[in-house]
């Protein structure tokens, strides 16, 4: 998640910016993992890990960064290996799903036969959470400015907030903040993995921003993995424009398939209703004037706005979009659609944008990451104007709304630079063995164009389709989570172009 085409000269910087990944570059030594109990009360199994890392692996001698994990053991009987996993994001806190797994009875954070054979090793990326976090300045982060700007003072009060608050994040966070990308995460890993241990071969499961970091370590060292899975496909190879448009309807494609579900399930909320309209009313009511969210407060950890736009209305509702199912820590389509069917009677307290209350918010490792993995070269109004209009044109309820957008858009005028820009995935990236990927048809975040187009360009994957809704499949532990836990726990791949019902 560039105008019309790469140009030429986008694509020579995207290959300077990637030399750094070349697999002849010399080998770091791998360091020691220093394990600890997490706290006085760890469930049975679980340890705390923490490692020091290279600042830079291209310019030696900047320093270190400190890089915190859990890791959850398998019953020693049964134990087939160590299995890495990322949940996404970019930003999620990895050691979080993982420590869930080991206090929630019945989690669905993993399957069970993960479970009983994997040490799995919820390694934090670093900049966030127990990686050394990201730190910003949280009265910048809160400043309420339009991501969709329609005049040339919007355009640059965007850019100078943008500035302020990569200014702010590098002031707090230090020289780790120009060193986030996806490159160095991936480098990361294969680290801690030669200090678990240095014979034994990757297993990684990795879902959403999670599949980013796994093809970008399977271009790096293809001849490292054991077993990987990836669910949830996200595409850093297309330009700006085809990413956000991708992005754009695949959004407004699983909102129709919410709209839908609404009318025909007595759950929803809004059901007997005509879903659509009422959606569409919200937006221009919140357009006109901003809907009040009353029992929003201003501090602690659930602070979020008063009052909600237009714009934010539809930025909420695909993150509310995301899981049609409840799921470990995420609620299903029928808190969506009490969420605008409370809007509609003039509380969007459901669709508030939370509020930054610490230096350590967890919002800000995504931009700060983002920012160096996605291009975002619009140079003035007019650049941003044509994107907008574009994808208000092929996704006209959404209008655009996306990460993707987030960043072409939140990251213009980001001091640190674009050190990993969309490109290509290398050829060695097919040396690697058969990768599993996963994606469902009608997913708000990761089109199944993106998993399609991946599976093109990775000569030895599978691509397994959920006939269904919503972002990744594995925590709804249906046909699809299960092929994945054959695949990882007895090396079983299903047929190429197999679709799963659940």
């Amino acid at each position: 998640m560039n105008m019309l085409l790469f140009l030429v000269v986008e694509a020579v910087l995207a290959l300077s910016s990637f030399v750094a990944a070349l697999p002849d570059q010399p080998q770091t030594n791998a360091p020691s993992i220093e394990w600890s109990n997490c706290s006085a009360s760890d469930p049975p199994g679980v340890q705390c890990g923490r490692v020091s890392v290279p600042l830079s692996y291209t310019h030696h001698g900047l320093g270190t960064v400190e890089l915190g994990m859990l890791r959850l053991s398998a019953p020693r009987s049964a134990r087939l290996g160590t299995l890495f996993f990322n949940p996404g994001g970019p930003g999620t806190v990895a050691s979080d799903y993982v420590l869930a797994a080991a206090t929630e009875e019945g989690s669905p954070n993993f399957g069970h036969s993960v479970l009983q054979r994997y040490d799995i090793i919820g390694l934090d990326p670093r900049g966030v959470g127990l990686s050394q976090p990201v730190r910003c300045d949280p009265s910048i982060f809160n400043e309420r400015v339009s991501s969709f700007p329609a005049t040339e003072e919007e355009f640059q009060r965007l850019k100078a907030h943008n500035e302020a608050l990569g200014k702010s994040c590098a002031k707090l966070t230090g020289p780790l903040i120009d060193h986030l990308d996806t490159v160095n995460v991936a480098r990361d890993m294969e680290l801690v993995r030669r200090a678990i241990h240095s014979e034994a071969k990757l297993n990684f499961l990795g879902l959403s921003y999670g599949s980013q970091i796994g093809l970008t370590y399977a271009e790096i060292f293809p001849e490292n993995i054991h077993r990987m899975a990836l669910d949830g496909i996200l595409d850093h190879t297309q330009s700006e424009t085809t990413t956000l448009n991708d992005e754009a309807t695949t959004y407004e494609l699983t909102l129709n398939q919410f709209f839908a579900w609404c009318n025909t399930t007595v759950k929803c909320t809004l059901h007997g209703q005509d879903a659509a309209s009422v959606y569409e009313s919200v937006i221009r009511a919140a357009e006109e004037q901003p809907i009040s969210a009353p029992s929003c407060v201003s501090l602690g950890d659930n602070a979020c706005r008063s009052d909600v736009t237009g714009e934010e209305v539809r930025s909420n509702v695909q993150i509310l979009l995301l899981f049609q199912n409840a799921t470990a820590g995420s609620a299903s389509w029928v808190l969506l659609s009490a969420a605008i069917a409370q809007a509609a009677q003039g509380n969007a307290t459901l669709l508030s944008s939370p509020l930054a209350t610490s230096e350590t918010f967890g919002a800000y490792p995504g931009i700060a990451i983002g920012c160096q993995d996605w291009l975002h070269e619009s140079t003035n109004l007019a650049d941003l104007r044509y994107k907008i209009s574009m994808a208000s044109t092929t996704a006209p309820q959404t209008r655009g709304t996306s990460q993707s957008f987030y960043y072409q858009t939140n990251c213009l005028g980001w001091p640190p630079p674009t050190t990993n820009p969309q490109r290509r995935l290398r050829p060695r990236v097919s040396e690697a063995p058969v990768i599993l990927l996963v994606n469902a048809l009608y997913d708000p975040a990761t089109s199944i164009v993106w998993a399609t187009e991946i599976q093109s360009q990775v000569a030895n994957s599978v691509l397994l389709t959920r006939s269904g809704s919503g972002h990744t499949s594995y925590q709804l532990r249906g046909d699809a989570a299960g092929a994945i836990d054959a695949f990882l726990v007895d090396g079983i791949l299903p047929q190429q172009a197999t679709l799963a019902s659940s």
